[in-house]
């Protein structure tokens, strides 16, 4: 037991001395301060390390591999992570571009779209698209010397007010069908405005 106690108190003089001589050797900067926490932490490490393998009662070792495995892991996951949201952020930017392409084509045949829904399978790593479904609400765009009609005001009703820029005929709604799905190579069938 005494043995043991001369050992440690010589290990802990040691690491004493050590620590001393690095903190007149160092230079005076930023960094000293994080290099005087090492050392206190290894001045630490050789008071304590001696009890726990005595109480313990076999060498106080850690094993680095056990924590490599972890950060390898976790390291892992990370990369799939940010993977996986780099594909989400480059599926959104693609139907994106397609909605805003879809409402200038729409608009150089004189309408105008209030809202815009693509149904679609994206690969990103074989940077294929296939688009199931495009749903598209069109308004019929209002000239500017056109008068527009003042629907009749009721107090005390509540009426549903028809807007009559919404109806397109069946006509303007296949034309604009014939000219998104040549565009894009998606059937008609695939293609709604104003839901039909």
């Amino acid at each position: 037991m005494i043995s043991w106690f001369n050992g440690w108190a010589q290990s802990i003089i040691l690491a004493v001395i050590i620590v001393t001589i690095l903190e007149m050797i160092l230079p005076e900067g930023k960094n000293k301060k994080y290099i005087k926490i090492v050392m206190g932490v290894y001045v630490t490490f050789t008071i304590v390390s001696p009890i726990i393998s005595k109480v313990a009662g076999n060498d106080f070792e850690i094993d680095i591999s056990k924590y490599e495995d972890i950060l390898n892991a976790n390291a892992i996951e990370s990369t799939n992570s940010i993977e996986s949201i780099n594909n989400q952020s480059i599926e959104n930017l693609y139907l994106n571009t397609i909605k805003t392409d879809i409402k200038s084509e729409i608009e150089k045949e004189g309408y105008q779209t209030k809202d815009i829904k693509i149904t679609a399978d994206i690969n990103v790593e074989e940077e294929e698209a296939q688009i199931h479904k495009i749903d598209i609400e069109v308004l019929k765009k209002e000239k500017e010397n056109q008068i527009k009609k003042v629907n009749k005001i009721e107090i005390g009703n509540t009426t549903e007010e028809v807007d009559e820029n919404i109806n397109l005929t069946s006509k303007e709604i296949n034309n604009l069908k014939k000219i998104l799905s040549d565009k894009y190579e998606v059937e008609e069938e695939k293609i709604y405005i104003n839901g039909k």
